[in-house]
């Protein structure tokens, strides 16, 4: 017996966003969301190519910036990434 179906269960939900300030950027390459900067926590995995909301913090020492906000995977889930790993 063969079953054919004609189309996929899947619905297409759209992209949604914070309502927090912030400014987007994307991410230049996948990139851990962290809890602190350069904590080991890691909260989640953002994929390159996505939209990263910047809520205007920064933590630098030297050469090294970290930026805190949310990425599109999660909007309610803010964190820090490496500056260098982002668009802004």
């Amino acid at each position: 017996m063969t079953v054919v179906l004609a189309g996929t269960g899947v619905v297409a939900t759209p992209a949604s966003a914070s309502d927090a300030w912030g400014i987007v950027c994307n991410l230049r390459e996948n990139t851990w969301l962290r809890a602190a900067p350069q904590s080991g926590f890691v909260l989640r995995t953002l994929t390159a190519g996505r939209g990263f909301r910047w809520h205007g913090q920064v933590w630098a020492i030297d050469d090294d910036s970290w930026i805190y906000g949310h990425g599109a995977e999660d909007p309610s889930l803010d964190g820090w990434v490496p500056g260098r790993n982002t668009t802004c």
